[in-house]
């Protein structure tokens, strides 16, 4: 594990928290195999409320392509209807869907800030058990985890990002379901920790209007803009090939564009992973994207562990 000056005001030990995100990971999925779940549902239901919601995309994006019933994301802008009897309803933080059965994962007293991979083993862990999904070794995830984050911290990835992106803006992108929930956790990191406006977007989405908006004004957004492209495994064909035309073009218009690649397809270090796979890559970024957020504050001298504005309501 990477070490932490004693210099950062990091008031709640967040940048090592996060560090540990390979034992949490172990410790959900141990507390996920004490949980009874039924097998065979007719529908998997997933919910919960700010980083909880955004476990849930990622959980559901990673499941739903090969599960034998629909998983659905209940959020509370969505009009879902009666749910058939015998649905299994996971909550992944913050939800109050009744019958919903709580996903451990994040780390203790944090949960509301840290810890989506952990929350999102644990319930791909709950699927398999439905029979919803194929098995996966939380072990090798963590280990793999653990590996690249290594290889991350060898590099100084986490540190050259949050130089590059200085007092400029991020641009979060990234490809298909499983990276916009990824992007928006990146996004989410940079507001509350980082206290930096970001945006996040993700293919197809992104090709559809987005792409038009780097018509003009190049002069002004090159000083504001800094792009930031996460990629993984878990991409289709055409998402890569979108995002590949996509930072070409933003080249011109932002003041630079970086690629964070998830060690399934190509991080720094040297090369070991015993996992690999969507999950390791969601995993990976999801860590990678906490530490960034946290450095954008200590960068500047700020406590990342304050939150102005949060009780402020229109």
């Amino acid at each position: 594990m990477a070490t932490v000056p004693e210099r950062f005001p990091d008031s709640l030990g967040l940048v090592a928290a996060s560090l540990d995100e390979p034992a949490n990971i172990r410790r959900a999925a141990a507390d996920a195999a004490l949980i009874d779940i039924p097998t065979d549902p007719p529908l998997v239901a997933v919910t919960g409320v700010g980083l909880g919601m955004l476990a849930a995309r990622a959980m559901a994006a990673l499941v739903a392509p090969g599960a034998p019933c629909p998983v659905l994301v209940l959020g509370a802008a969505e009009a879902s209807g009666r749910l058939p009897a015998d649905s299994l309803i996971l909550d992944m933080g913050g939800g109050d869907v009744a019958g919903a059965v709580p996903v451990p994962g994040g780390p203790e007293g944090m949960g509301e800030r840290l810890g989506l991979a952990a929350r999102v083993v644990a319930g791909v862990r709950l699927a398999a058990a439905a029979g919803t999904t194929g098995e996966t070794s939380a072990e090798q995830v963590a280990d793999s985890l653990d590996a690249r984050m290594a290889a991350h911290a060898r590099s100084g990835t986490a540190e050259r990002l949050v130089r590059s992106i200085g007092r400029t803006l991020p641009l979060i992108h990234a490809g298909g379901p499983v990276g916009a929930a990824i992007a928006d956790y990146w996004k989410f990191q940079a507001n509350l920790h980082g206290k930096v406006a970001a945006w996040a977007a993700a293919t197809p989405a992104l090709a559809h209007d987005e792409v038009c908006s780097w018509g003009q004004h190049g002069a002004v957004t090159r000083q504001v803009f800094t792009a930031l492209m996460l990629r993984g495994g878990y991409e289709s064909v055409v998402d890569a090939e979108q995002l590949a035309l996509y930072s070409g073009l933003l080249d011109e218009f932002v003041a630079s564009v970086h690629e964070v690649r998830a060690g399934g397809t190509g991080a720094p270090g040297d090369g070991t992973d015993p996992a690999g796979g969507p999950l390791a890559d969601l995993c990976e970024l999801a860590v990678l994207g906490e530490q960034v957020g946290l450095g954008l504050a200590l960068a500047e001298g700020y406590d990342p562990a304050p939150a102005p504005g949060l009780q402020w309501r229109v």
